[in-house]
This record gives C-alpha cells, structure tokens and sequence, in this order.
C-alpha cells in the first residue's frame, strides 16, 4: 500500500472518530419532543403552578423532560454554574438512563434531559417516588469545587440557602 493510501485512511479514520465524539445535542429538539404536552411530563408536579397531586394516566404517552441553561451575565457574576450539567432522574431509586438535547439560543446555551416511559409503562395505583438530581461540575458562587456533585444554592438565590438541588416527590397513577 502507497504512502498516500494509508494517509487517507488514517484522515478518515480519524475524521469518523471525531464524529462520533460530537454530542447529540448539537442535532437541535428531537422530533418528538417538540409537541409534547406538560400534564403528562412527570416533572411537572415540581413546578409551583402545577397541583401536586396532579394524577398522571398510566395508559397515556408519559415522559419527563427538565432544562437548564445559564446566561452571560449569571457566568459573569459567579452566580449559576457554567457548562457542563447533567440532571439525573431516579423511580424508586433505580437511575434511569436520560436522552440530552440542546441549543443555543441568544448568547445562552440551553440543555434539556428526557425520558419518554410511554403508555404502560407505570401501574395505576402503584407507589413509585420520583428523584431528580442536578448536577454541576465546574466552580461558581465562589466554591471553587471542579467535580462532578449535585448543585447547591450557596447564597439563596433560587431555593434556600444551603439547599441541594435535589427533587423527590411521589407520582399520582391512575387509569
């Protein structure tokens, strides 16, 4: 094999390496998350406007879906963490594996994590307690910390001070 031939195959190998190390997100909203409505997104108990015991139906499509995305001024003012971030989602303590999509909108990125259970997935009637988790990796609110942990509101801006973002309530399954 010529010098040429194995350079080439050594440039491509390498370019499909690099391509799959893309991340999906750069791919935009999927398809089928774009028209989803929010009574059946399980996180939706956790937003203040929303009853708490909103009953979710087990035969309907059910999915959660929670977003992050932090501005300039927020990195700029070391009050929210820059990026990466990851939301975990946990049912009766058994992690579930979450899609990621993502953009960038005007100056700002913006995340989102999914899960669609679809219908059946749930019994109704049956006790399942959601979990969600957020998680940061870099310093902010002058920490200093540069490790994988859940994020904590060091100075009270969005939950009390002191408080992990750390979500757990039980889900209203029925029919």
């Amino acid at each position: 094999m010529n010098k040429t031939k194995k350079m080439s195959i050594l440039f491509a190998t390498i370019g499909i390496l690099a391509f799959s190390l893309i991340p999906a997100v750069s791919a935009g909203v999927p398809g089928h998350m774009k028209e989803r409505p929010t009574y059946n997104n399980l996180a939706a108990p956790w937003f203040p406007w929303i009853p708490d015991d909103l009953p979710f139906s087990a035969s309907e499509d059910l999915y959660f879906r929670m977003g992050w995305y932090t501005s300039p001024e927020e990195i700029e003012e070391d009050i929210a963490p820059k990026h990466p971030w990851k939301i975990k989602l946990f049912i009766n303590d058994e992690e579930i594996n979450l899609q990621r999509f993502g953009f960038i909108g005007d100056k700002v990125k913006v995340s989102f994590w999914y899960h669609v259970f679809g219908p059946g997935y749930f019994e109704a009637g049956g006790e399942y307690l959601l979990r969600w988790e957020f998680w940061v990796r870099r310093p902010y609110m002058g920490d200093g910390l540069n490790h994988w942990r859940i994020m904590v509101d060091h100075w009270g801006l969005y939950l009390p001070m002191g408080a992990e973002w750390c979500f757990e309530y039980y889900l209203n399954i029925v029919a």
